[in-house]
């Protein structure tokens, strides 16, 4: 059998295209802040350990009972109603938050297309109202197609910029070696959040597992997919970093696409160049608010509304590694109310808002997601490196990495060796401490006044005002070598 079957590979863009996106466009500023090797060890240790944490959501859906379809399920079926609500809980601020990324990335691009016309905020606002009519949409249906054109739109857009940063910068540093990284804990943090942006796509793994035909090959596709996804971030991480080492403007808010769409490295770029990696970004981001926000509508709609009612199978037809039979029979009685769908019901539900009345509160319910989702970003527009990187160190770590190692381990805790089990620990721990210390240290900045920082904050102070590119200046001066007795 082929390594990757046609299904496969749908299911792998699918979970590319959820994983690549805002945070590739901040690999070079990740660098920036710790380096080459410090940056290579992070980038692969945040890929291994999600990819470890959708691999554990993979198996524990394995051995599930048929009703354990989504997020939710998986920690109600393992950890009882505390696992279903912290699933549910982070799995919703996660939905809200990254959206609120999108709006923010979104508003300063419609800006950059459009000098001189209105504020970011502005942007903000009319960027969420194009996009509310979609939102009113009773269901959306998550098409390979949809997300994969999304996701193309963030390659094409980092590409484009990766080239033109390598244009630009090698015609003036003939000569000159870009300044290292000035590294110290609060920037590996900084940089341990974003990551957790970057790789966080694994809530979507039930969806997929309930997609494919075959969900024992599904652990293949993950790890196959991460990998892919690790190379190419890898690539522009490692190239940005050549180019331009710590001096990554921090008005260009560490993102590869303002970097070049602004001056501060000393060039102009193309403007033709530059509008087509900006439109290609956005596109990415107008595709991926509708696909991320959708599931805290069901959410909320089941639990504010009443909506989306299932019916739920009680066959025991599953084999629970650890349950004795009783247990079994105690589970499968659960109330109904805790192990519906919640997070991606069956297209049938667009037959719950034909009820009187429903589909108008529903409609009010998802315009305030929206709007809260806008103020947000409004209010933190000003900072999106810290709002990424706050929401990457907090939700994003809970609900992708330590809650599915957490479901695992309790599933499988009987059969796991004693080394997988070190590993699992490790995990959970190292994982809840960069989420807390993260989320104080980017929350601070998010939250206090504004200080005014340099151009290049990540560097050394003799780097942190002008480009290395700037011959004139004194750090940056080549040795003029002395002429020979024949003024060769």
């Amino acid at each position: 059998m082929a390594f990757l079957t046609q299904e496969d590979i749908k299911m792998s863009i699918a979970l590319f295209c959820c994983m690549y996106g805002v945070g590739s466009i901040g690999a070079p500023g990740n660098f920036a802040m710790v380096g080459y090797g410090v940056g290579i060890v992070i980038v692969i240790g945040m890929c291994i350990v999600n990819m470890y944490a959708s691999w554990c959501m993979s198996k524990v859906l394995l051995i599930a009972p048929k009703h354990v379809k989504t997020f939710g399920d998986i920690g109600e079926w393992s950890m009882g109603i505390v696992g279903r609500y912290a699933a549910n809980l982070s799995q919703l601020i996660v939905c809200v938050m990254i959206p609120t990324i999108f709006l923010v990335l979104g508003g300063s691009i419609l800006s950059m297309l459009f000098p001189l016309t209105f504020k970011i905020g502005v942007w903000i606002t009319f960027m969420a109202l194009a996009l509310l009519p979609v939102c009113l949409y009773p269901t959306l249906k998550e098409g390979t197609g949809i997300i994969f054109a999304g996701a193309l739109g963030a390659v094409v857009a980092d590409g484009i910029a990766l080239a033109v940063l390598v244009h630009n910068v090698t015609k003036q540093n003939d000569g000159l070696s870009p300044p290292p990284a000035n590294i110290n804990f609060d920037q590996f943090s900084t940089a341990v959040g974003n990551l957790a942006l970057t790789f966080g796509a694994g809530t979507i793994i039930p969806v997929l597992h309930r997609e494919h035909s075959d969900p024992t090959r599904l652990p293949r596709v993950i790890v196959f997919t991460y990998t892919l996804a690790l190379i190419l971030i890898l690539v522009v991480g490692i190239v940005g970093f050549a180019q331009v080492g710590c001096q990554i403007p921090y008005d260009a808010e560490g993102y590869l696409l303002f970097v070049v769409a602004t001056p501060y490295l000393g060039f102009i770029s193309d403007r033709g160049t530059v509008i087509l990696a900006l439109v290609s970004m956005l596109v990415h981001n107008m595709v991926a608010y509708g696909v991320v926000i959708f599931p805290s509508f069901f959410i909320l709609e089941r639990r504010l509304l009443g909506l989306h009612p299932t019916v739920i199978d009680h066959t025991n037809n599953y084999n629970d590694l650890e349950t004795p039979e009783a247990e079994k029979e105690r589970k499968s009685e659960a109330r109904a109310s805790l192990m519906d769908a919640l997070e991606f019901p069956s297209p049938e539900t667009a037959a719950d808002y034909s009820a009187p009345g429903a589909y108008l509160k529903a409609s009010i319910l998802r315009t305030l997601v929206v709007a809260v989702s806008a103020t947000v970003a409004i209010i933190g527009q000003r900072d999106l490196t810290n709002l990424a990187n706050f929401t990457g160190s907090s939700m994003i770590l809970l609900c992708c990495v330590i809650l599915p190692v957490m479901f695992y381990a309790k599933v499988y805790w009987q059969k796991m060796s004693a080394v997988h089990k070190v590993w699992a620990i490790l995990v959970v721990l190292l994982g809840a401490f960069i989420a807390i210390y993260g989320s104080i240290y980017t929350g601070k900045i998010l939250f206090s006044k504004k200080k005014e920082l340099p151009l290049f904050p990540y560097c050394e102070a003799k780097y942190q005002t002008t480009v290395y590119t700037n011959r004139s200046h004194k750090p940056y001066k080549t040795a003029t070598p002395k002429p020979t007795p024949l003024g060769l």
